[in-house]
């Protein structure tokens, strides 16, 4: 298990964000798996135990938005 901000990948968007968790830190942080300058929401998709595939799509980045 790694902890802290997720690394950027070469050739991916990398676009963030920030959501609330159940395990006590406050925060996770979803990084978008799709090329630099998709179209459309970002994405990303992992696997779980339990519930098997899992994606999530959002529509801004938020590292944008803490730079302002």
């Amino acid at each position: 298990m790694s902890y802290g901000e997720p690394k950027d990948v070469a050739g991916k968007c990398n676009a963030r964000l920030e959501i609330g968790d159940n395990f006590g830190d406050n925060h996770a942080t979803m990084r978008c798996q799709l090329e630099p300058g998709h179209r459309g929401n970002h994405r990303e998709t992992y696997k779980t135990r339990s519930a098997g595939e899992v994606t999530v799509e959002w529509e801004k980045d938020e590292r944008k938005e803490s730079e302002t």
